[in-house]
């Protein structure tokens, strides 16, 4: 028996393919936001925000060169782990939806859960960083646009989520007559 009806298929495999897009654009925001700060990281160190914004550690001082790629990965290793999370939820949905591989609603819908409350915290702290570095569209602050744009495919990323997790949960109605019980 199948889980879901054509509509709703197509509904959830709609989120799914948005979700995806989403997921494309913050990508490319945080490999940009890391890109400038293994560039910049003086400018970080200088810059107290990243260290008051409560998502990155106050990088160590007097750091070397060779230092760099480390630091900036170690300070958003978490924003990556959350985006693979993303990809394999995205893969797990099509899989949950089309080859209907996994029987239970409730794992499918807590593991969805999950990652999009941690999309959440995601979208959350790059809107805040964000705005302290203020960089916007016609500015010439481009790690602030980074922020900007990781927090932007966030945005979408989990609006579809949630999107997707109400249609996957929702229930099917019965087809066919009620049975009189009289």
């Amino acid at each position: 028996m199948a889980l879901h009806q054509t509509g709703a298929k197509i509904g959830m495999a709609c989120m799914l393919f948005l979700s995806f897009c989403g997921w494309v654009v913050s990508i490319g925001g945080t490999a940009h936001a890391t890109n400038e700060c293994r560039e910049n990281t003086d400018e970080w160190k200088e810059n107290d925000t990243v260290g008051e914004s409560g998502h990155l550690q106050p990088f160590p001082g007097d750091s070397a060169d060779e230092d760099r790629a480390y630091d900036c990965g170690v300070h958003f290793s978490l924003d990556w782990w959350i985006i693979a999370f993303q990809l394999f939820m995205i893969i797990f949905g099509f899989l949950a939806v089309f080859v209907e591989l996994f029987h239970t609603k409730f794992t499918v819908m807590n593991l969805f859960a999950i990652a999009t409350a941690l999309f959440t915290l995601y979208t959350s702290i790059y809107v805040k960083l964000g705005y302290q570095y203020e960089g916007g569209s016609h500015s010439d602050n481009t790690v602030g646009q980074g922020f900007k744009t990781a927090a932007a495919g966030g945005i979408i990323v989990c609006v579809c989520n949630y999107i997707f997790m109400f249609i996957f949960g929702s229930e099917e109605g019965a087809s066919g007559e009620p049975e009189s019980k009289a």
